[in-house]
């Protein structure tokens, strides 16, 4: 983790852009990180002289309140943590493009989830961001004002993706002092789309100890301790649906870790279904961890 390079903070002033923005700092804290607070302004296409949008005098910019929304947000930060650098920064243009431009050299994005609804797709800037930025997503949703106490949960499948997502959710844990759950999910059936064939029962526990995803969980979680003496690890290795499997590792994560690639159930983790499913039903912050480097571009 590079902490010379910055948190960045995306807000639109909305209301649930002070979760977003207080979550974000707080994290920029732990990492020992800086902060770029960044608030996005299109100038309107109606802005013609036969269009509808009303005539403002030159001495009121029209991103006037976006300005003043950036602003305080700002101040906001500074205030939750005066030691931390605060930077912000307004972007015209498009958001989608203006924010991807910032991640290259981000160590994270924050950015708000909105609310809970199962059956809705993500909000169009979230969504896309979480498939393109070039830097670590956090997608924000539901934190208290407060000290939360739940563990970290990742979803791991044996790929390189999802073992680099199990070392960022232990640092993640390491710095909230929680335990860390480590999810195995096997489908309880070959092709999610069609007539699979069940495939022989996984008790966690009870498994056998030859059995390949118990081999391979256990040796993901038993490199994480030796990494991290002080990091509690608990595996959990069940038959069922890998995004219910994550969701339902623990009542209340704070934060769920999932990879941005992966194999077998977790492929395509990032513009597939799990990923949608993880991201929405989420009672806390879901972090899409991203590769670097060639295999990841693959």
């Amino acid at each position: 983790m590079d902490t010379a390079a910055p948190v960045v903070v995306a807000i639109d002033g909305s209301p649930h852009s002070a979760e977003t923005l207080r979550w974000g700092v707080d994290e920029a804290a732990m990492r020992g990180a800086g902060v770029l607070v960044a608030r996005a302004y299109q100038e309107p296409q109606e802005l013609t002289a036969w269009g509808w949008y009303p005539y403002l005098s030159a001495d009121v910019p029209l991103d006037a309140d976006a300005r003043d929304s950036l602003a305080s947000a700002v101040r906001a930060a500074r205030e939750r943590h005066p030691d931390l650098q605060v930077e912000g920064r307004l972007l015209h243009g498009p958001t989608v493009p203006a924010l991807r431009a910032l991640t290259p050299e981000a160590q994270l994005l924050v950015i708000g989830g909105g609310g809970r609804a199962p059956r809705l797709p993500l909000g169009s800037v979230t969504g896309h961001m979480a498939a393109h930025a070039e830097c670590p997503v956090a997608v924000v949703r539901g934190v208290p004002d407060g000290v939360a106490h739940g563990p970290v949960v990742v979803g791991v499948d044996g790929s390189s993706a999802s073992i680099a997502a199990a070392e960022v959710a232990a640092r993640e844990a390491v710095m909230r002092s929680v335990p860390l759950i480590v999810v195995h999910a096997r489908p309880t059936i070959a092709e999610p789309y069609g007539h699979g064939v069940q495939l022989p029962p996984v008790a966690g526990a009870e498994a056998s100890p030859d059995d390949p995803a118990h081999q391979r969980a256990t040796e993901v979680a038993d490199a994480l301790r030796s990494a991290e003496p002080t990091l509690e690890v608990r595996v959990v290795l069940v038959d069922d649906a890998p995004a219910h499997a994550v969701l339902s590792a623990a009542p209340e994560p704070q934060l769920v870790v999932v990879g941005s690639r992966g194999l077998g159930s977790f492929r395509g983790m990032l513009m597939g279904s799990v990923s949608n499913e993880v991201v929405r039903r989420a009672s806390g912050t879901v972090l899409i961890s991203r590769e670097r480097g060639p295999a990841a571009q693959r």
